[in-house]
């Protein structure tokens, strides 16, 4: 569903993409699928989800989601929630993917690793028709997700949920299977294998240059971690220390945190701003109770009696030169002692290649990360391609899948020299920031906030302390959405000049350039649909086909078994950003009022008089029209046009010989609850009479 925009500016066709979808490393649909959430269609916007993303319940949890660092409501605001939102999906309305493979190829794909790189690959693969067989080292799947990630940030029935979708498509994953023990390059090939990808990940945790790590409670980040994660506890002392500064590091003193030590820090080289993590995770560890240390560096680790006693560090004056490289600095004789009695060291992870022992060609990094063509993922030698953070150094859960993505394409193009192309990572440039001028006129709302478990409960356990989003609260926050790229456009053939879009729109966003005669309409627009019903030229029309204006809805009510047979039968349009409110269910299951089929549309300033008198047309006795207040109006300012077609659709109607009636708008702060229900009940009561 990506959009191709066909008219941003007087001069030129410009083929813009919404930020949010061009900051993803797999190039999801975010915006696509928040509208779709925003209009209460759940399960089509999962099937979106999961067509992009093989891993949508675990990206929701732990994503570092870009994609809202680049939202343009930031400019208004605060972002869409864009991974809570997936989250919601993921956890409510999850399907067995229902995907066809078209064809079938003979050739095998051995993938190595069950993380997100390998799982990606395998799942587009097995989608492109191949047979595809996982090797994992441990008995289950996911990786780092499962070994690195706390189970109070992403429960494993989530990875395990995420995996059986995969594993439906065909995919077989053979669990405790050791690359370079128990297979090899050779006994694969044996095997009928014809590629290989190496998904392998980091497993193992960076270690310090200094004195003291070899002491009695010196711990590894990654190992510590892992330890925890599958069997719930760790020896550790009572005054814990992490040092470093990303989310391996918030990870270990979160989960420390849990095994209730008498105190939990965390030093690092960067400043509060610089750390590399994002300020969720750092803000979830200080409430918790660990106490930050920034822009220190450690000198050495203080022992007594062959145990750790403390840490000996000294202030940083910068951790990055001018070159913009890692090259941290300290004042000289700043050093002071943090206290602790155990230090986990979490500043990195590093690879092991023993697999690669026998292997000639594959060429490696002095890192120790393996060298892979960024565009097809294939490594020096023919057949084997790599990718995940083993070619990465330290990417994240999606710029892993991104690389498996691509692999999964460039094998296939391999295999059938073909030239497949995935057109989602299709060079496009972004819809530019919101004017400056326009920021104001943009209604500022409420950013739903993830409730969360109580800090009295949450140290107690390894629970989930994220609790996810209601029904309503996610609709709500996907309602905020500005549809970026997505909104009107002009047909250059069809525009008169006549300025009508211009006047009308309240955000002041279509244009008519200097020596120009057509509008156009540029990345601002906020999808209100005013311009596209009043064009007297009808040379306007969304981009996209969800915005369908209530023609589609309108016709699917009519197509139901027993409607034409109730009696009187009114068909109400109302708009669905005042249909989700706290405390309230939707205004779907509030509203079961027999009489009455609803026929929702994302701001009433897009349906046209037209569609009224279609209504009757099919065979409805009575239209009810329920607006939004001006002052809960998501787009502000359409409740004068709502009332100007109201007034001329009774004119209509009248004209026509028909009870006006018939015919009722009211504008409303609410679609749920006694004031909607009662204007039903009275419409019902009234049409029995006429």
């Amino acid at each position: 569903m990506t959009t191709t925009r066909t008219c941003a500016t007087p001069d030129k066709k410009i083929n813009e993409e919404a930020p949010c979808i061009l900051a993803c490393p797999i190039r999801q649909d975010a915006r696509d699928y928040v509208q779709l959430i925003a209009r209460g269609r759940f399960n089509e916007a999962f099937r979106l989800v999961r067509e992009r993303n093989p891993l949508p319940a675990a990206c929701g949890r732990i994503c570092t989601h870009p994609c809202e660092t680049k939202c343009r409501r930031n400019s208004t605001d605060a972002p869409i929630a864009i991974a809570w939102l997936k989250r919601f999906l993921g956890d409510n309305f999850s399907e067995e993917p229902g995907r066809a493979v078209s064809e079938r190829y003979p050739e095998k794909i051995a993938i190595i690793g069950a993380g997100p790189a390998g799982l990606a690959a395998a799942n587009d693969l097995a989608i492109l028709g191949y047979s595809c067989t996982i090797f994992e080292s441990n008995p289950t799947p996911g990786g780092m997700l499962r070994m690195g990630v706390p189970t109070y940030r992403l429960p494993r029935v989530s990875i395990d949920n995420d995996v059986h979708c995969i594993q439906k498509l065909g995919v077989e994953i053979r669990y405790n299977t050791t690359f370079g023990v128990d297979i090899t390059f050779e006994s694969l090939k044996k095997d009928g294998f014809s590629v290989v990808f190496l998904g392998v990940g980091l497993l193992e945790s960076r270690t310090l240059n200094i004195e003291g790590v070899q002491l009695e409670g010196v711990l590894k980040g990654v190992s510590f971690l892992h330890e925890v994660n599958t069997t719930g506890r760790a020896r550790i002392g009572k005054n814990v220390l992490v040092i470093g500064g990303g989310a391996v590091a918030m990870d270990c003193a979160r989960t420390a945190l849990r095994l209730k030590p008498g105190r939990v820090s965390v030093a690092c080289l960067e400043s509060r701003k610089e750390m590399p993590t994002t300020d969720f995770e750092i803000e979830e560890a200080v409430h918790e109770g660990a106490v930050l240390y920034n822009s220190v560096g450690p000198k050495r680790i203080i022992g007594k009696d062959g145990k750790v006693a403390g840490l000996e560090i000294l202030k940083v004056k910068y951790v990055f030169d001018e070159q913009k490289r890692f090259n941290p600095a300290f004042h000289e004789g700043s050093e002071s002692v943090i206290e602790a009695d155990t230090i986990i060291l979490a500043i990195g992870q590093a690879s092991n290649l023993t697999f690669l022992r026998g292997q000639e060609g594959i060429q490696v990094t002095r890192g120790g990360t393996i060298i892979a063509n960024p565009a097809t993922l294939s490594t020096s030698v023919h057949g084997v391609y790599a990718g995940g953070d083993i070619v990465l150094g330290r990417g994240t859960m999606t710029e892993s899948m991104a690389q498996g993505k691509k692999a999964a394409i460039a094998i296939h193009n391999t295999l059938r020299s073909s030239a497949l192309k995935d057109e989602k990572w299709a060079d496009k440039p972004a819809v530019p920031d919101v004017a400056a001028s326009k920021i104001a006129l943009i209604k500022k709302e409420q950013k739903q906030e993830m409730p969360t478990m109580s800090l009295d409960k949450r140290l107690s356990n390894f629970d989930e302390v994220e609790l996810g989003f209601t029904l309503n609260a996610a609709v709500r926050e996907a309602q905020r959405c500005m549809n970026c790229g997505a909104g009107a456009s002009v047909d250059d053939n069809l525009c008169v000049g006549c300025l009508t879009c211009v006047r009308i729109c309240p955000f002041e966003v279509p244009k008519i350039a200097k020596g120009n005669t057509t509008a156009y309409i540029d990345g601002d627009c906020q999808s209100c649909g005013l311009c596209i019903v009043e064009c007297p030229a009808k040379a306007i029309r969304f981009k996209t086909p969800m915005e369908d204006c209530g023609k589609d809805a309108l016709e699917a009510v009519f197509q139901e078994k027993f409607v034409h047979g109730i009696k009187p039968f009114i068909v109400n349009f109302y708009c669905q950003y005042s249909a989700y409110k706290e405390g309230k269910e939707s205004a779907t299951d509030d509203l079961l009022v027999f009489h009455f089929r609803r026929v929702g549309v994302l701001g009433l300033g897009k349906v046209e008089p037209s569609l009224y008198l279609r209504a009757f047309e099919l065979g409805a006795h009575g239209v009810l029209v329920t607006a939004c207040k001006d002052d809960t109006c998501h787009f502000c300012h359409e409740q004068e046009w709502i009332e100007r077609r109201s007034r001329f659709t009774s004119q209509l109607l009248s004209g026509l010989g028909m009870d006006t009636r018939r015919f009722r708008t009211h504008f409303i702060s609410s679609q749920n609850g006694k004031e909607i229900l009662e204007i039903a009940f009275d419409m019902v009561e009234e049409l029995r009479h006429l």
